[in-house]
């Protein structure tokens, strides 16, 4: 059996409105994006910014929720303060700019904790995620290979990952018995 595979893209560690489209989660705050499209841009021209993604991880490292690197950045744009001000939509879009932290900190190798902390000195945010290096959650081998089986769980259609699946177990087979261990 040959199997043609496509190479994959070079990973971008960029946020994007499309990357903001294609989340599930993100999904739902897709109205606020249309709200202000130029304070999206801005939100995420501030999270590209190596310097910012940097103080990202480095408010985490130091035990604060990672949007305390960038919330004076944000709060001090005009136009995302203004669409901040906007009291209609001022929650929604916090709660957006919340999940667009989210993505990002996915792109950085981070992942969300459950945790919420206060984030201090800010003017419209006071609490926000937690994230953890995604090395950190998974620290022994089987429950990094779980989570691997869960994340090739979710892709594609149900035929796509029976067809995996069975590529996965049949590559596995042969490892094994290329070692001489049962399977």
């Amino acid at each position: 059996m040959v199997i043609d595979l496509e190479l994959p893209q070079p990973y971008s560690r960029e946020l994007s409105a499309s990357d903001f489209n294609n989340d599930a989660h993100a999904a739902k705050y897709r109205g606020e994006i249309g709200r202000c499209p130029e304070a999206w841009l801005r939100l995420f021209s501030i999270l590209n910014d190596p310097e910012n993604e940097r103080r990202l991880t480095d408010a985490e490292m130091h035990g604060f929720p990672a949007l305390c690197g960038v919330a004076r950045f944000v709060e001090t744009d005009p136009v995302i303060s203004s669409a901040l001000a906007d009291s209609g939509s001022s929650l929604r879009l916090r709660q957006a700019i919340g999940v667009a932290i989210k993505l990002k900190m996915a792109k950085l190798g981070w992942l969300p904790t459950g945790r919420k902390g206060a984030v201090r000195r800010s003017h419209y945010f006071t609490k926000a995620e937690h994230y953890a290096a995604d090395s950190t959650m998974y620290t022994d081998a089987a429950t990094r290979a779980l989570h691997a089986l869960d994340a090739v769980a979710a892709i594609g259609s149900a035929e796509e990952r029976e067809e995996t699946a069975l590529l996965l177990t049949d590559a596995l087979a042969a490892s094994r018995h290329a070692e001489g261990r049962p399977f």
